[in-house]
């Protein structure tokens, strides 16, 4: 053992659990905020006025405060309105869909709107309906162009799970504070923590880039 991480004798499994949870929280916060950032950037670029003004009210609401009060809301004020309880796993996990999503809804919007517009006019000479052009032509297009930009949100979101120690969620922060009282040893611990958080970021960004370059379309997005 490396002189100074004797700790990780005892503790690796217990960091290890706030990893994994740390990799599902993530996990669970890009897939949710993808599906309703979808909605959101569809509503907000083919919806009506009063729907634009929703979006836009949401997305300005999420990306306009801070993430540790959304978590204290979600999982404090919001149980205290309805009466609902819920584990701080659960009302983790909401805030964070809805924070990412108000997020992923800029850069989907954005894709969306970069796809070639003649594309559009030929699939409706040919007599396509709106929902075939989205689905068949637009869409299939979006989610491509999209990849470079939504690569940050996986980072943004990767670290912001951090903030879920707040409400007792027990990732891998919260487990790296633990450890770090409990071994009296915190610049070995969060040195140890640091290089975990990168390692895994790193190797998302790069498996997202391999992704990337397979399904790019040639003149469309730019690269990573």
């Amino acid at each position: 053992m490396i002189p100074g991480l004797e700790f990780l004798e005892e503790w690796y499994s217990f960091i290890l659990r706030g990893f994994l949870i740390t990799v599902e929280m993530t996990s669970i916060g890009l897939a949710g905020g993808f599906v309703l950032g979808s909605l959101l950037a569809l509503g907000d670029v083919y919806g009506g006025r009063l729907v634009r003004v929703i979006v836009n009210s949401y997305v300005e609401f999420f990306r306009g405060s801070p993430l540790i009060i959304q978590l204290l809301f979600f999982y404090y004020g919001v149980p205290a309105i309805t009466g609902v309880k819920w584990s701080a796993y659960t009302a983790g996990a909401i805030t964070l869909i809805l924070n990412s999503g108000a997020y992923q809804k800029g850069y989907i919007k954005g894709a969306i709107e970069g796809v070639p517009k003649d594309q559009i006019v030929a699939a409706q000479a040919l007599g396509l309906t709106n929902w075939q052009i989205l689905r068949h032509i637009v869409l299939p297009q979006a989610y491509r162009i999209v990849i470079p930009a939504w690569t940050n949100e996986l980072v943004a979101l990767g670290k912001s799970t951090s903030a879920l120690l707040i409400i007792g969620v027990g990732e891998l922060t919260s487990a790296a504070m633990t450890v770090s009282a409990l071994t009296f040893k915190p610049l070995e611990v969060y040195t140890v923590i640091a290089i975990l958080y990168f390692t895994w970021l790193y190797s998302s960004l790069k498996i997202t880039e391999l992704v990337y370059k397979k399904v790019r379309i040639p003149g469309l997005g730019e690269e990573i």
